[in-house]
């Protein structure tokens, strides 16, 4: 069940940057990005609660408030990627936003927690990486 969870953040996790992506290249940029980012975070939360219900009981309090708070911060975030893409090119914000959150993510895990290194996460840092320059391509 794990995997299968883990497997819908991987596919949903990306969908409102690369869609932001889109619009940019588009150049659809004036859609309000509030409209944009809330149909893909209620979609997704739609997805989420159809796959988690299925198999259990109503989540415990704690839970909807943690997964509500970092819903909120992911919003604010593309949130600030989609009002930045009005004023500079994607060509500087997908590098700037994305590859500084992950090799920000990638620093603290190694040095802070010194996470060993296997050759799938190296593997996940270059497909990252490879997905970042797909996304800044114009």
């Amino acid at each position: 069940m794990y995997t299968r969870y883990m497997l819908i953040a991987f596919l949903t996790n990306g969908l409102g940057a690369f869609g932001l992506r889109i619009l940019a290249g588009a150049g659809l940029g004036n859609v309000p990005p509030a409209h944009y980012l809330s149909l893909w975070y209620l979609s997704g939360c739609a997805v989420a609660a159809v796959v988690y219900l299925r198999k259990h009981d109503k989540p415990a309090r704690r839970e909807v408030i943690i997964g509500g708070l970092m819903a909120l911060c992911s919003a604010c975030g593309q949130l600030g990627m989609a009002l930045s893409l009005r004023g500079i090119d994607g060509v500087v914000v997908y590098p700037v936003a994305i590859g500084g959150g992950m090799l920000f993510v990638v620093a603290v895990g190694i040095r802070l927690f010194h996470e060993p290194m296997s050759c799938f996460g190296y593997l996940g840092i270059v497909t990252g990486a490879a997905a970042l320059v797909l996304l800044a391509m114009e």
